[in-house]
């Protein structure tokens, strides 16, 4: 279920608790419950999606000693249930919640390994006096905590830990420097030093006032060179429409986000094989823009849904302010916009919509995980013409991608690093370097830019392949899927209380695919090589959705740069240029910018975010309703 949890330890305070409930009641309108003991508080907004009648929260075992609150499902809670009935645990509720609490009574804090699904939850144990909370095993749903003195707070969204007077809105620098490399915060970082995130696949136990973090999964890469191409193609096709069919469980109207990409169109094609009535499908366009709806039309008249187009005139300037406060702290990957539009005209037609977010990563659908073809030839220059050259290129008079892509690799100094390193660098925005020149005197002086790129190089380390291509993978799974697409996803779905599932995330389809040689997974140049065999092969979808080269669900900033954002832009920064607004940025850099909004959009898209959240988080001015 969609909900949104929140809570303290150390404390009695009922009136925080409600205030804690309220500010994030987006994600749950249903029902609000809470359970308050002495020292001990739980709250939960509820988006009821799984027994309607019975399943309010908080659950309790059957004494009352064990208490949770829960975001999220839990796809195999039948099977669970049967399992701890069988061994004498009473059910009050027909509820996936419940499992929760009878699977910790059973095996304590192992209980996690045994959950299949998305989850973020708290659980009291008042026998042990012990607060134990656990998130699932690639991070779908959220949990921040902060410790401030001997209380303790936790909540799916950190604006309800700002409730809490004793938690300060001190500016974590290092977080900073992370958004300005990645558009995102990663874990266990928050743009705020007091508040942290507890890691996806951890889970953490506070007792005793102190507060200990434990990893219970990884995505271990175990390539298997026995696996021939037939039988992965018949062993993805049973996983995933598993998959499909387990995320199926609803009682509530359930449908679908439709792009007319291969991932979409193949859990939608599934969801097609497992239930008598034509799936609800949804998909947007962006008015005077370039989109997939004629993919996505093709699509649904290729397998009979029921399909509503929308065509969105979006008002992103006047709408960003909302969608930042939404975040809670500063997060600039523009795909936000279309996410937020598309999930809002889906929740009028229902409460679920299953997605093919995870496809791209998990089976190696980005082109940028290698180098370019241009970087063979690129190496091969001698290096004191690399430079020069790669400047000719930006001076190009046409704006285009080619000539955004060699000023990022002559900004970045892309040269002979090793492959981890290129790919941080094509899909980084600033570099360590360039965050110096972003940051004005005033603000260096009280920080060095930190090495932000040993988020990748951490990440690196901890694959269990050392092949290159496997390595790329990991790390786009446990930074930019982690860190960015879901909790983009998260957001916007749950701003307009919708509930949003991904079955190609699968925690036993991803075991299978961690089993899948890279080779079959990027071919060549060919990306998603096994998935789209098997696509073909089962007649999922039409060969032309499955072949056609893929589109990004971007918001098109470069042309509203050009156009509508131009006056915008120059407005919100003039104030940074002017005054020095927040104290961070070099006001002649971002003069420097603004020279060249085309090929600093996503720079100047990130400097507006960070601008419009300092407003809200900081001066405390009100986001408009957009």
């Amino acid at each position: 279920m969609g909900c949104g949890i929140c809570g303290f330890a150390g404390l009695s305070d009922e009136p925080l608790l409600k205030s804690m409930c309220e500010v994030s009641r987006h994600r749950g309108p249903d029902e609000t419950g809470f359970y308050l003991d002495s020292g001990i508080g739980l709250g939960i907004n509820r988006l009821s999606i799984i027994d309607l009648v019975k399943g309010d929260q908080p659950i309790h075992n059957e004494d009352g000693s064990v208490v949770t609150v829960f975001n999220g499902e839990i796809y195999n809670y039948r099977d669970l249930r049967r399992e701890l009935e069988a061994e004498g645990h009473s059910f009050y509720t027909d509820s996936d919640t419940e499992t929760i609490v009878h699977s910790y009574e059973k095996w304590g804090t192992k209980c996690v390994d045994h959950f299949r699904g998305m989850f973020a939850f708290a659980l009291w144990d008042a026998k042990a006096r012990r607060l134990f909370l656990a998130r699932d095993r690639f991070g779908k749903k959220p949990l921040y905590y902060a410790i401030a003195g001997r209380v303790f707070l936790f909540a799916s969204e950190m604006k309800s830990i700002l409730e809490y007077e004793g938690v300060r809105r001190e500016i974590d620098p290092d977080a900073v420097d992370c958004f300005f490399t990645y558009m995102y915060i990663p874990a266990p970082l928050s743009i705020f030093k007091g508040v942290r995130k507890l890691p996806a696949g951890s889970y953490g136990v506070y007792e005793n006032g102190a507060l200990r973090v434990e990893n219970y999964w990884s995505f271990d890469l175990r390539p298997d060179p026995s696996l021939t191409e037939d039988a992965l193609v018949e062993m993805l096709f049973d996983s995933v429409q598993d998959a499909v069919k387990v995320r199926m469980r609803s009682d509530v109207p359930l449908g679908a986000f439709l792009s007319g990409g291969i991932d979409s169109s193949t859990v939608v094609s599934l969801m097609t094989r497992n239930t008598d009535r034509p799936v609800k499908t949804v998909s947007i366009g962006f008015e005077n823009e370039t989109s997939e709806t004629s993919y996505s039309r093709l699509v649904a008249d290729f397998l009979k849904t029921d399909h509503k187009e929308y065509t969105v005139s979006p008002e992103a300037v006047k709408i960003l302010p909302k969608l930042v406060w939404h975040f809670d702290e500063p997060f600039a990957d523009s795909s936000m916009i279309p996410t937020y539009y598309l999930s809002e005209v889906t929740r009028k037609q229902v409460t679920v919509a299953l997605s093919g977010d995870g496809g791209d990563e998990l089976f190696m659908g980005y082109p940028f995980l290698t180098d370019p073809p241009s970087y063979g030839i690129y190496s091969k220059v001698p290096k004191f013409i690399r430079t020069p050259s790669l400047r000719v290129m930006t001076k190009i008079p046409v704006d285009s991608q080619f000539k955004r892509m060699a000023k990022n690799a002559r900004d970045k100094n892309y040269d002979d690093q090793g492959p981890v390193e290129r790919l941080v660098m094509r899909t980084s925005l600033f570099d360590p370097p360039g965050l110096k020149s972003l940051y004005g005197e005033g603000y260096l002086r009280e920080h060095a830019p930190s090495d932000t790129y040993r988020l990748v190089t951490d990440a690196s380390a901890q694959c269990t392949s050392r092949d290159p291509l496997d390595l790329a993978d990991y790390i786009t799974v446990r930074t930019y899927l982690e860190g960015d697409i879901l909790v983009k996803v998260d957001r916007m779905s749950m701003a307009v209380s919708l509930e949003a599932r991904a079955p190609l995330l699968d925690q036993e389809l991803a075991a299978l695919v961690s089993r899948i040689p890279s080779h079959l997974k990027m071919n060549g140049r060919e990306t998603k090589y096994i998935f789209k065999k098997m696509v073909i092969k089962k007649e999922l979808v039409p060969k032309e959705i499955a072949l056609r080269k893929k589109q990004g669900f971007g918001a098109p900033i470069e042309s509203w740069l050009k156009g509508e954002w131009q006056e915008a832009v120059n407005q919100q920064l003039d104030d940074v240029i002017a005054r020095n607004y927040t104290g961070i940025f070099d006001p002649n850099e971002v003069k420097s910018l603004l020279r060249e909004p085309y090929l600093n959009s996503n720079k100047l898209f990130a400097m507006m975010v960070f601008v419009a959240w300092h407003r809200i988080y900081i001066d405390g001015e009100k986001p408009s309703a957009g």
